[in-house]
């Protein structure tokens, strides 16, 4: 039986790298973002977000698993690793997938989103709210579906079918032998909150084009690209690469990024490009159909100590509006916060494992009174 179970348990093993946790509209967008390069499997780049959206994900999946962030994050970095190495694998062995297969899981996907609302308008209104469609939403996880129903058949071939399942007297009898080691049900909460971040001023806005214009200098002096990223950038991921973030697809960047990375030819340098994270300049090395070798070099634009105390003082006078004023909570909420996903709940964060939160967070809930309304600070969001 303890063979049995060890195969099962490393055919699990694999099979996490396989979830599909994809379109989970209304709950966790997707990792359109530009982000830190923290490891590399081949030239395929792994952005900081990718692991990030995969925690995110596990953890609306599996809400009572009381595991370390931290832990999660290691974890979801291996299976990333692992699902890159088993597509070169699977590369290797011509495994390839129709695409009238992936049609078919994308429409599933859709179709599971559907019935999570009570209509179509309300799903259709929901789209309209993250300024997305359907056809965009397939767009942008087609490759993600390809690379699940590549890395099945692989596992399909070589695994799989040397598997014998557990019998159910083998199931009862490890359960009932390792019953007092299963973790038990995490402490959750249900509350509401209000957020407020803080958002750079003018001023953060012209120190961060001032150190723009620096960097500028130095290009227009031909200093090569990859010393000046290394010098100046603030991107934590590529600055020490010389700007490198490694070969990229469509629809893998924030799309002023992407459209100016594309836009290029191999060897040229874009003029300053603006996205949410700061101002860049990116230099083309390669380029095929349809991905890119790109480096960039990142300014931020961070908020100054005079915007967070400005957040502060929002979020103090909200405070007072509902602890002295009276006024509903979530109509607050739904009006001032700054979190997309609690504000279309009006605030609300119901059945949450306390062991997800920022030590801040669990710190305050610690000694937060039912129904007792508190402001405090995480990572330098202001909260009510």
């Amino acid at each position: 039986m303890t063979t049995t179970i060890q195969r099962r348990k490393e055919a699990m093993r694999i099979f996490k790298t396989c979830l599909a946790l994809l379109l989970a509209a209304g709950a966790v967008q997707a990792a359109d973002t530009l982000d830190a390069v923290i490891g590399r499997v081949g030239d395929q780049p792994i952005l900081r977000s990718e692991v990030e959206r995969q925690v995110q994900l596990y953890r609306m999946q599996v809400p009572q698993d009381p595991t370390p962030v931290d832990s999660l994050r290691k974890m979801a970095l291996e299976q990333k690793i692992e699902s890159y190495l088993m597509l070169a694998q699977a590369k290797k062995e011509s495994i390839s997938v129709k695409d009238s297969e992936i049609d078919e899981v994308l429409n599933q996907r859709i179709a599971e989103m559907k019935s999570q609302f009570p209509d179509e308008e309300k799903f259709n209104a929901q789209l309209r709210a993250e300024n997305t469609t359907v056809a965009q939403l397939k767009a942008k996880h087609r490759d993600e579906v390809r690379n699940m129903l590549v890395i099945q058949r692989l596992i399909d071939r070589n695994l799989r079918s040397k598997l014998t399942p557990p019998t159910t007297k083998e199931l009862e009898s490890f359960f009932a032998s390792h019953r007092d080691s299963l973790p038990g049900e995490p402490e959750k909460v249900d509350l509401s909150h209000i957020l407020i971040a803080p958002k750079p001023g003018q001023k953060a806005v012209a120190d961060a084009r001032q150190r723009m214009m620096r960097v500028q200098e130095q290009l227009r002096l031909k200093k090569p690209f990859a010393e000046v990223a290394k010098r100046f950038s603030q991107d934590p991921g590529s600055k020490d690469n010389g700007g490198d973030l490694g070969w990229f697809g469509r629809n893998q960047m924030v799309p002023e990024f992407e459209q100016a990375a594309f836009a290029l030819k191999p060897g040229q340098v874009s003029e300053v490009i603006t996205t949410q994270f700061g101002f860049h300049i990116i230099k083309l090395l390669e380029k095929t159909e349809e991905r890119v070798h790109a480096a960039h070099i990142l300014i931020m634009v961070a908020p100054s100590e005079a915007d967070v105390a400005k957040a502060r003082k929002t979020a103090s006078g909200l405070h007072r509006r509902v602890t002295t004023d009276g006024e509903n909570f979530n109509k607050v909420a739904k009006t001032y916060s700054d979190d997309p996903e609690a504000k279309n709940t009006d605030g609300r964060l119901m059945g949450i494992p306390v062991e997800g939160f920022p030590a801040e967070i669990k710190d305050e809930l610690a000694v937060l009174k039912e129904g007792e309304v508190k402001i405090g600070r995480a990572s330098c969001r202001e909260r009510v």
